[in-house]
């Protein structure tokens, strides 16, 4: 378990040098890195290549944010880490176009867990937990234009499953355990691209295992399952 950490504050020890600026040059005077005050009031310390370009950055802005960003070779910041002025913290990975595909975070109001983006912009995939009591822990999975289809995970009210969509969002296959009452069955259920009932297959209360059918129409054709092969 973390330990509790009280604030901390810098305080003056010493002969300080106080300036609004300091910065480091190698021996062809370029500037390797420079720590100081922004025209805003936002604290930074940059730190650059052989080439004069900022790779990386440590800040904290005049709001309260918190940030380290780490660029590429062109300059192009591609991670991010910091605790944000609305109470969020995370990482965040962006492609060579700045395109944002990795978040690992924790946001008020929102999933605590990993996301990740496709190059268009889509998500494509959620690890999460929360936030309660509308979620619990599941991990989610979405197509190529943006469509939910799948989802495998355990809910606010107590069930588990998995469940499958179709490419306009309709349930289509769901596997697991209904809410977790005292004999909640397990089933698989089947359905069409209505959201009628195919096929029903579980485990009930009863201890009796059951397989249901509807028809095209909707009709049901009831029945149960055949006894297991004798051993």
């Amino acid at each position: 378990m973390a330990a509790q950490r009280a604030a901390r504050r810098v305080s003056a020890a010493g002969q300080p040098v106080r300036t609004r600026a300091l910065e480091v040059v190698d021996a062809d005077g370029t500037i390797r890195a420079r720590l100081g005050l922004a025209p805003d009031g936002a604290l930074a310390l940059d730190l650059a290549d052989a080439g004069g370009l900022i790779r990386a950055t440590l800040s904290v802005d005049p709001g309260g944010s918190a940030a380290l960003k780490l660029a590429d070779e062109r300059g192009t910041y591609r991670v991010a880490l910091g605790a944000w002025l609305d109470g969020s913290a995370s990482l965040d990975v962006f492609d060579e176009q700045r395109n944002h595909r990795v978040s690992v975070g924790e946001r008020p109001g929102a999933p605590a867990g990993l996301q990740v983006w496709d190059a268009a912009g889509h998500l494509r995939a959620l690890l999460a937990h929360g936030p309660e009591p509308d979620r619990d822990a599941s991990v989610e999975f979405w197509d190529r234009d943006g469509a939910y289809r799948a989802g495998l995970g355990t809910w606010p009210d107590g069930g588990t499953g998995v469940e499958l969509l179709d490419g306009e969002g309709g349930l289509r296959t769901r596997v697991g355990q209904r809410a977790a009452d005292v004999g909640a069955p397990a089933v698989v259920e089947l359905y069409g691209a209505g959201g009628d009932y195919k096929v029903a297959m579980g485990e009930y209360p009863d201890g009796a295992g059951r397989l249901s059918l509807w028809d095209a129409d909707g009709e049901p054709i009831a029945g149960e399952l055949p006894e297991p092969p004798s051993q």
